[in-house]
């Protein structure tokens, strides 16, 4: 035989044996059985619930599913735990009361109705689910909850935990979870309330009403913050009166829904814990596409009214929860809905508009600043769509005319003004976009603010305002006021003296709200300045804290949480560098089983796999990063063992949790042996842990065949 030919296939077998071995050292990785950590499921609820409402069921469901395997009242007990520890959490760390609202809802609303229809017929004797409920509040810290007695001392701070946990318990009373006379006896003292007198909801019954006597949607829409256990309901209803109304394209009746919500958007968020984006405002944005005047129109002023408040509510909710469009259910590069969230504030120079385009702008200028007004015939020429793409670029020509002396100041500001009427009132989203990136370029030697300022003031502070316009402004302020705050004080930065920029900035103050998942500055400036590490010391701190509260959480308050710190640390670190601290902290802790866990919960809620990351897509995110490290591992194995276990064993964990594919309808018979989605069984851990044992075997059959006798063995 040739030398060179026997030393590459004495290389080559070398090869062989190396890869058989390292695939013998992740096979002798053994993992005890996961345990279900009080953190983990603690650090799952405050991602799904704390920013931004991203409870879907069947995610949660193959999540549980694979966490808790047959141990439903675990399941049952625990989910009960971890809706108080997370409220507990944002009480103590002194969160909004839009984020404490939402967790109260879920607690109240969300939680009872998820196990009425999923688990409760799954707990058998000698559980119940009452005793579920028993042993989670046992375990809830007692200085959360206080006794009513305690809840009237005027130093205590924490009513509104005891108040929760009342209102917890009549609403699992409503769905039959538990009798309500027991009621009084979990909670040690007479309660406060009763069962609500009109008794337990049903969509169906909603709808009927809301389709014989649309005046009782606005009715039941305020009904929707209420601690009663029926917001699912009136949610679930809405939603489909909603959707009934797009597909029957009675923009009549769906723009007094949509302006209604926009008049309560707190009542959005209890919605979107019973439902997706993308399900909710798919068909509108369908309908804001394709909109349809009807062929006997006669005035088109209600066209663009009905068309607008649709556009707004779409808006306003992309705005408060901070979605990116492709959560929004639009659908393709032509989407009316997709130009206008990516180019409807930015103006176009005249050259680049069709001739189509300069005759609707012109029609627009004379409409507004001259003595036509605006004419049915130029709407009728102008479809809804193409004005509101037009809004930035008619702002900036009015504003070059009125600077060049064309048009004089007093009739830009008394055109602007007929902006102010409730059909083009929501124009303004745009146009104050416009005047926010507008304000950013003013610098001490602009020419344009004497311009700038007067304009803005006519549309921020107008004098007097019908209350249909009112409404409607403040919901367009809801959505722009952080954006033009920041640029206005930018300029009151260049321009100390002028007296005109505090006022519009107090106006704006007013309606300022705020935006879930944004982290306060001081909070973040905290993190930035730990020692020895900044950002990631101070998320190494917050997960020893998680790891030495689980073994002894028994009873006592949650350690401080927020997934905001996770999710900054990445974006200003990235993943690499939170994996690798990640890793040291599961293969240092004494305590790997419950670091592990923990550890894999935080890499999940930051990776598409149990709700919609924070993250780009276009970025890596952890399960990334942990997927190339796994690739790596049997060149790591040799030099430090002990880490590459720690990778083999968080690896698996990920995939376990990521991979199955559950369908609750499949947990009737049998627990979750039984949950299968489109015919496939879900997965779970101990299925990861066999593919080790696959692959070992696959290479061993390979050095049984005829390779054998390259190394002499045959």
């Amino acid at each position: 035989m040739d030398p060179q030919i026997a030393m590459h296939d004495w290389h080559q077998s070398l090869n062989i044996l190396d890869d058989v071995g390292l695939l013998s050292f992740q096979n002798n990785i053994l993992d005890n059985p996961p345990i279900p950590t009080r953190a983990g499921l603690y650090i799952c609820l405050n991602a799904m619930l704390h920013d931004k409402p991203s409870f879907d069921d069947n995610t949660v469901i193959d999540f549980l599913n694979v966490r808790y395997k047959d141990d439903v009242s675990s399941l049952a007990t625990d989910l009960i735990l971890a809706s108080f520890d997370v409220l507990a959490n944002a009480m103590y760390r002194n969160e909004s009361t839009r984020s404490i609202n939402i967790l109260r809802s879920f607690l109240v609303n969300k939680l009872p109705v998820f196990l009425q229809r999923n688990y409760a017929a799954l707990i058998f004797e000698p559980m119940t689910v009452e005793h579920c409920i028993r042993q989670a509040l046992v375990r809830v810290d007692p200085a959360a909850c206080p006794s009513f007695s305690q809840m009237f001392d005027p130093l205590e701070r924490n009513s509104l935990l005891s108040e929760a946990r009342q209102e917890f318990l009549f609403a699992c009373a409503l769905h039959q979870l538990i009798p309500e006379r027991i009621i009084e006896e979990i909670l040690g003292d007479v309660p406060m309330q009763s069962l609500p007198a009109s008794g337990r909801y049903s969509k169906e019954d909603l709808v009927s009403q809301c389709t014989t006597n649309p005046a009782k949607i606005d009715e039941y829409i305020g009904e929707l913050e209420n601690m009663e256990g029926n917001a699912g309901e009136i949610a679930s209803a809405l939603i489909e009166i909603l959707h009934a109304l797009c597909a029957n394209n009675d923009t009549i009746n769906l723009k007094a829904v949509c302006n209604a919500l926009c008049r309560r958007p707190t009542a959005l968020d209890v919605i979107m814990l019973f439902t997706s984006s993308n399900h909710l405002l798919h068909p509108l944005c369908s309908m804001l596409d394709k909109w349809q005047d009807n062929e006997d129109q006669g005035e088109y002023q209600p066209v663009y009214d009905e068309f607008g408040s649709t556009l707004l509510f779409v808006v306003l909710v992309q705005h408060r929860f901070s979605m990116q469009p492709d959560e929004l259910g639009v659908e393709g590069s032509e989407s009316f809905v997709l130009k206008y969230l990516k180019r409807g504030p930015v103006s176009r120079s005249i050259d680049d508009l069709s001739e189509h385009e300069n005759q609707l702008l012109g029609g627009w200028i004379k409409g507004l600043f001259e003595t036509e007004g605006i004419s049915d015939e130029l709407m009728s020429m102008c479809k809804p769509q193409e004005f509101h793409l037009l809004v930035a670029t008619l702002f900036e020509q009015s504003l070059k005319a009125c600077q060049a002396n064309v048009l004089a100041l007093e009739t830009l500001r008394g055109g602007f003004e007929y902006l102010l009427e409730p059909f083009l009132l929501p124009s303004l989203i745009a146009g104050f976009t416009w005047f926010t990136n507008c304000l950013w370029e003013i610098n001490d030697e602009s020419k344009n603010i004497d311009t700038v300022l007067p304009a803005l003031q006519t549309l921020l502070k107008p004098p007097s305002m019908s209350h249909d316009s009112s409404t409607i402004h403040n919901a367009v302020l809801s959505v722009v006021t952080k954006p033009l705050s920041d640029s206005l004080s930018h300029v009151q930065r260049q321009y100390a003296s002028r007296p005109d920029i505090t006022p519009l900035l107090q106006v704006l103050n007013e309606h300022s709200q705020e935006r879930q998942g944004t982290t306060a500055l001081n909070e973040l400036a905290s993190w930035s300045t730990t020692p020895n590490g900044g950002l990631l010391a101070a998320l190494r701190q917050t997960i020893q804290s998680l790891i030495l509260w689980s073994p002894t959480s028994t009873e006592g308050s949650p350690p401080s949480y927020t997934h905001r710190q996770l999710t900054d640390t990445l974006r200003v670190i990235g993943a690499q560098s939170v994996l690798h601290l990640l890793i040291d902290e599961a293969t240092d802790q004494a305590n790997s089983d419950i670091a592990l866990d923990i550890i894999t919960i935080m890499i999940l809620t930051t990776s598409h796999s149990i709700l919609p990351s924070a993250t780009s897509k276009r970025q890596l995110t952890l399960r990334d990063v942990l997927q190339t490290e796994f690739q790596t591992v049997d060149e790591l194995s040799r030099t430090d063992a002990p880490r590459a276990s720690t990778i083999v064993r968080l690896h698996r964990r990920v995939e376990a949790f990521a991979a199955p594919k559950a369908d609750v309808g499949g947990t009737v018979n049998g627990f979750m042996a039984a949950v299968v989605r489109n015919g496939e069984p879900a997965a779970d851990i101990d299925d990861v842990l066999g593919e080790a044992e696959k692959d070992i075997a696959t290479a061993q059959g390979y050095l049984d065949s005829g390779n054998a006798t390259l190394l002499g063995l045959a």
